[in-house]
Parts: structure tokens; C-alpha cells; sequence
């Protein structure tokens, strides 16, 4: 009788669970070679409405006429006490280049070994715009992240869109929004929309602290989203770990003085809390001291 080996023995955990974040910019060279193939006249753009015009790839580049300037990982332990991390790696320009980033990046995941990916969104903008950038680059998967090639297969692709997992099957949402129902830090270093301009400035110390921080809230809510599934961590555990983390490794960071604060108001919290409960039970108990006397 033949037994599949699968259905028995289930495939060891992750070591390694690895948050990342991408940034990146138009590739004004490759979507003009997309517009003449598409024999796009300029002229043609201007009795459209600003709203149609952002949706029109010949006139708005979509991600494959994009190129990342920016990459962020957080590192994390996923062991019998919860995730927590290990440390935050960022690969950028003006230092490197696109295939520079790609290959900081492989090589890294390499040295983990056994490594699961968790993006926000990623399914549809980071894992497709990395793979994009490796194939431009001639740059191989490595071994361990040869399942991101077979997306469509969720489960053996290593690779975890939280955005799809806490939504399920509601609309899908921002970041942002999700980390305002959570009562956590997001998007604390500029408005998203203003990232561009830090590029076109030169600003790049500060594209770094906007995919850094993007990597921070979503590392938060991976460890919030694993509670529901039974693990012991608590929030207040959860937010100790990230903003000790943040305050020990980001101190350089314009976000780095939030979090800390944050952090900070959540342990008053917990406290404030635990001394309701006891100043609830007080007067029950001074009664049972009047009535032994």
C-alpha cells in the first residue's frame, strides 16, 4: 500500500519568519518603450479626467514599468514563545542599484535557510515587482525561496499576504487603516504620496525610514494576527518586544521616538488597568477585614 508522506509527516516550521516592505519608483525608459507599443499618442490624455488617467497604464506606469529603490526586511525568531526580532536589514539607492538590492536580498534569505515571507499586500505589488527585478537582473531564486515562482499556490509559496489574511473576504484596505483600528503606529515618517518627492530629492535617509516603518506596523500585526491563533504572546508582550527592538537598533530613525512612546503608553495602560481591577476588588475586601474584627 503506497502512503504519501505528506499526509503523515507535516513539513517542519519555519526558523525564520522574515517581514518586508519594497519601495519603488517609475521607469520612465521602460514605459516609454510600453507607449510606442501601444502606438500612445500623448494627445490623446488630455480630455481624460484626472481619476481615469491614474488608471490608464499608458499614461500612469503600472508595476512592471516600476523599479525598487528601496527594500526593508525584519528578521524575526519564530519559536515556542511567539515571533521576536532579530534584526532589520535595508537595502536602498543611491548605494545600490535594483539588481544590488535583489541580490542583498537572496543572498540573505540564503543564510536563513528555512525563512517564511509575510508582506502586506505583497501578493500583488512587492513579491511580483521582486521577481520582475531578478528576472530583468538574470538574478536566480534561491533555493529556499523557489516556491515565491508558484504564487497561485498560497500555502507551499512561503510567502504570507497578511493584507488577504486578516481582510478575508472583505475589500481589501490600507495598511494604515488597519494599524489606525489597532491603535498602532503607521506611515509616522511623511504621507505616503510624498515618498516620490524624497527620491526626487536625493532624500534617501528618508525613503528608508518610510519602508522601515511600513516593516515595523506590519510586523505588529503579524504578532497580534498569530495571537488569534493561540499563541501566548500577548499585545502588551508583543509591543514590549517591537518598541525594546525598535529603541535598541532604530534609535537614528526620525520614527524611532514614536514607537518608544507608544510602547510606552501601552505598559502605562496595562498598568492603569490592572490597578482598576484591584481597586475594584478593594472594597470587597476591606468589608471581609470589618466583619473579622
Amino acid at each position: 500500500m503506497h502512503i504519501d508522506p505528506a499526509r503523515i509527516f507535516k513539513p517542519a516550521a519555519p526558523r525564520f519568519t522574515v517581514v518586508l516592505d519594497a519601495e519603488v519608483i517609475y521607469d520612465d525608459a521602460a514605459h516609454a518603450r510600453y507607449q510606442a507599443a501601444e502606438r500612445f499618442d500623448p494627445t490623446d490624455a488630455r480630455p481624460m479626467p484626472p481619476r481615469k488617467a491614474a488608471k490608464d497604464p499608458r499614461i500612469t506606469p503600472r508595476w512592471p514599468c516600476q523599479r525598487i529603490t528601496a527594500l526593508s526586511w525584519l528578521v524575526m525568531s519564530d519559536g515556542v514563545d511567539g515571533l521576536r526580532p532579530l534584526r532589520l536589514e535595508t537595502a536602498s539607492r543611491p548605494e545600490q542599484t535594483e539588481a544590488d538590492i535583489i541580490r542583498t536580498f537572496f543572498r540573505d534569505m540564503e543564510s536563513l535557510k528555512a525563512v517564511e515571507l509575510v508582506t502586506w499586500g505583497g501578493h500583488h505589488s512587492d513579491l511580483p515587482q521582486i521577481l520582475l527585478a531578478a528576472m530583468v537582473a538574470g538574478i536566480p531564486l534561491p533555493s529556499n525561496l523557489v516556491g515565491l515562482a508558484y504564487p497561485w499556490r498560497r500555502e507551499a509559496s512561503g510567502h504570507i499576504d497578511l493584507s488577504s489574511r486578516v481582510t478575508g473576504g472583505a475589500d481589501a484596505v490600507h495598511l494604515a487603516e488597519v494599524a489606525a483600528a489597532l491603535n498602532i503606529p503607521a506611515k509616522l515618517t511623511c504621507r505616503p504620496d510624498l515618498v516620490s518627492q524624497l527620491m526626487g530629492q536625493g532624500k534617501w535617509s528618508g525613503v528608508r525610514s518610510v519602508v522601515e516603518g511600513d516593516v515595523m506596523t506590519t510586523a505588529l500585526i503579524l504578532m497580534l494576527w498569530r495571537h488569534l491563533s493561540g499563541e501566548t504572546m500577548s499585545r502588551l508582550e508583543a509591543v514590549r518586544r517591537l518598541t525594546h527592538f525598535i529603541a535598541h537598533n532604530c534609535a537614528h530613525r526620525p520614527y524611532a521616538a514614536d514607537w518608544v512612546r507608544f510602547g510606552e503608553a501601552e505598559l502605562d495602560a496595562a498598568f492603569a488597568a490592572e490597578s482598576a481591577k484591584v481597586a475594584h476588588l478593594a472594597p470587597h475586601f476591606r468589608s471581609e477585614v470589618q466583619i473579622s474584627a
